[in-house]
């Protein structure tokens, strides 16, 4: 659930330093939201998730959450 998408070897990128920023994301979105930014029933799923689609960012799911705090989030998710 916190795999970066160059750990998943479906894309033509090196694994560097920052596949952390990514997972570290995915941490502070769990954090801040009460949820992962992305669920599926199977592995595959979630990768294709991962590598396709861009999370609601987390102020749209907690009106609470401030948008400079949201903006940070989703730019470690940036893929």
């Amino acid at each position: 659930a916190y795999i970066s998408p160059e750990q998943t070897g479906r894309i033509n990128r090196s694994v560097d330093y920052r596949t952390d920023f990514y997972s570290l994301g995915v941490t502070f979105y769990r954090l801040l939201c009460g949820q992962l930014p992305f669920t599926a029933k199977d592995a595959l799923g979630l990768i294709h998730q991962h590598l396709a689609k861009q999370p609601q960012p987390p102020h749209h799911i907690k009106a609470t959450i401030a948008l400079p705090l949201s903006q940070i989030v989703m730019k470690l998710l940036e893929k």
